[in-house]
């Protein structure tokens, strides 16, 4: 336990400063299901070479970290939860080989990899637990096996406590099922078919650090942490309170004190991390390898995966605050809202804000496709690691129809990408994909919205833009209310400034420059939803003009002169003069905007768009 302890240290003290961790302090991570992302052999069944035909488009759009969802071989209850075999890919997939020709072509595009560690459970088919029911060492005691508290007057045995599975939230749904063989219960906080792994168990955790460095020397750069928040439960098996009446999926997780967030969880992620530190010094690798973890919760909760200084854990534990954003919050209340978070992140820890998952349900459906503008704006231009889950950034709804083949509904927001407007979205050749395809695919689409400079899409690849630049990544921040529905906010580099402006509500908002210091006479327009007046390049005077947002629109100001938009060489004149007309149409909306604020007719009617 001493060497331990020394290993700890020394690497905190010497190790971890030396490695590049920019890569996902300031990185945009962009979360795939293979299954869905891109068929390649027209089975129906998104795939590793799908995905490889698509890096070219992730780099296009300003991606520079994927995060996959599981891959290897499973029994198929969980789509890819339930894992069988950890080193073996599963064949729908594709093959080893298949993979590591994706790590080299992500190489040389610069792109990095992360995976999914599901170390909580394996699949009831895995090798291990059958060893395990069978008493066989060394996997006797890989899983968590309990004798029954007693047996029933039919001499059924009686599970041990109150303990739940996740899935089913009461007690009906016990997370215990016994095992005839084993003539034991064995622990499931998920699906039946899901035994949890005895994480107490040294041997078992030199399996997963064996099952880290395969991994690692296939090229990821990191590890997404799947459901560390049931790791592990009080070890004298004492029952939980009752559920509150009014108890959620994300309140139970502090409801629960005997099955979440136990101590013991924490000094584990913490072995993890000096793990991969150590690791990362051993074999001279430039970067740091990143932990990220799937955390849910109260904000307290979910700070605590950050450990302390002396004990880190989770680099980043994911934050998804702005799934749980309404959208008829005002000004203030969204100021709160985010506040909430960004003062409860523990000091020199970076942020971090998730757009969602594979469990969460999409954007567009919590807040509408216009105001998914907004969200896409917070996550990408507040500080910190940004997380989005594949077809945010063209506001891809969920498919409602799933619902009928999903029995706990985690499927219906994990539907194919949407490409093209041809049959199946261009996902497959095949007649039908594994999942049914959202029928807004003939307009929500990849092809469809890189054509229409005014999109979703190219307004995500401009904010990615801006992503990039030193002042979204060092820059300071300060929140305006300008006015009970317009918030804004400022991220300051030494010269630069950037101005979000957003619309929160449902009607068209004067734009002012309320409480904003030193604002340059005339500030640049960087970026615009796709429901904005004004559209990318076009110049406001902040001093004299009066400007208008529509419901739910954003606008991204700049004093930054690069980006306003050149003419082209040898056309000057030609091109000044469409300027010169921009700015005169954008100068009638505005008389038009004000007489309608102001409640006076208009005097024409918008020019075209």
């Amino acid at each position: 336990m001493e060497l331990w302890r020394i290993a700890s240290f020394l690497y905190l003290v010497l190790g971890a400063l030396s490695l590049d961790t920019e890569w996902w302090k300031y990185g945009t991570i962009y979360q795939i299901l293979l299954r869905s992302f891109q068929d390649s052999d027209g089975d129906g069944i998104g795939d590793i070479k799908g995905l490889m035909s698509r890096l070219d488009y992730l780099v296009e759009i300003g991606i520079d970290t994927v995060y996959i969802m599981p891959f290897y071989l499973a029994s198929g209850v969980d789509t890819g939860y339930d894992i069988i075999n950890y080193k073996k890919i599963d064949p729908d997939y594709g093959t080893m080989e298949d993979f590591e020709e994706l790590m080299r072509e992500m190489k040389s595009r610069g792109l990095r990899c992360i995976t999914d560690l599901v170390i909580n459970h394996t699949s009831h088919e895995h090798e291990w637990f059958q060893k395990s029911i069978k008493g066989i060492a060394p996997f006797k005691d890989y899983y968590v096996w309990v004798d029954p508290k007693g047996y029933d007057h039919n001499y059924n045995p009686i599970p041990p406590n109150n303990w739940f599975s996740i899935f089913v939230m009461r007690s009906d749904g016990t997370a215990w099922t016994w095992n005839d063989q084993r003539n034991q219960f064995y622990l499931h906080q998920a699906n039946i078919q899901q035994p949890d792994l005895n994480l107490r168990n040294q041997l078992v955790k030199d399996e997963i650090s064996d099952i880290m460095m395969f991994w690692l020397g296939k090229g990821v750069s990191g590890f997404r942490v799947d459901a560390p928040m049931i790791f592990m439960e009080d070890d004298q098996l004492r029952d939980n309170l009752p559920l509150s009446p009014e108890a959620t999926v994300f309140t139970m997780f502090s409801e629960c004190e005997r099955t979440f967030n136990h101590p013991d969880t924490f000094k584990y992620l913490h072995e993890l991390n000096v793990f991969l530190g150590q690791y990362d010094q051993v074999n001279a690798r430039p970067i740091q390898t990143l932990m990220l973890g799937e955390t849910y919760g109260p904000i307290p909760n979910i700070v605590k995966y950050y450990g302390t200084k002396e004990s880190p854990a989770f680099h980043v534990p994911l934050n998804f605050l702005l799934t749980g954003l309404v959208k008829f919050q005002n000004a203030q209340e969204l100021n709160d809202f985010l506040h909430t978070w960004l003062d409860a992140v523990p000091k020199d820890m970076p942020s971090n804000w998730a757009l969602g998952n594979h469990d969460q349900g999409r954007v567009a459906n919590h807040v509408g496709v216009e105001y998914s503008a907004i969200m896409l704006t917070l996550g990408t231009l507040l500080p910190g690691t940004c997380s989005l889950h594949y077809g945010e950034e063209i506001g891809m709804g969920q498919n409602n129809l799933v619902r009928k083949v999903d029995k706990y509904n985690r499927l219906f927001h994990r539907t194919p990408m949407h490409w093209d407007d041809t049959a199946n979205a261009g996902f497959t050749t095949a007649t039908e994909a594994w999942l049914p395809v959202h029928p807004s695919y003939w307009n929500i689409n990849v092809k469809s919205q890189k054509n229409t400079p005014n999109s979703m899409l190219n307004f995500f690849k401009d904010l990615m833009g801006l992503r990039k630049t030193d002042t979204i990544k060092h820059g300071g921040l300060k929140f305006y209310i300008i006015s009970e529905w317009v918030l804004a906010f400022s991220r300051t580099y030494k010269e630069t400034i950037y101005i979000a402006m957003m619309n929160l509500g449902t009607e068209l908002e004067p734009i002012k420059w309320t409480g904003i210091k030193n604002i340059p006479e005339a500030l640049t327009l960087a970026a615009s939803s796709p429901n904005s007046l004004y559209k990318k390049g076009f110049k406001m005077e902040t001093k004299s003009a009066q400007y208008f947002l529509r419901p739910h629109s954003v606008l991204i100001l700049t004093s930054d002169s690069v980006i306003t938009p050149k003419p082209e060489s040898g056309n000057a004149s030609s091109s000044d003069g469409s300027t010169n007309q921009q700015q005169q149409q954008h100068s009638d909306i505005n008389i038009i905007c004000l007489r309608i604020y102001k409640g006076l007719p208009s005097l024409k009617y918008l020019p075209d768009e």
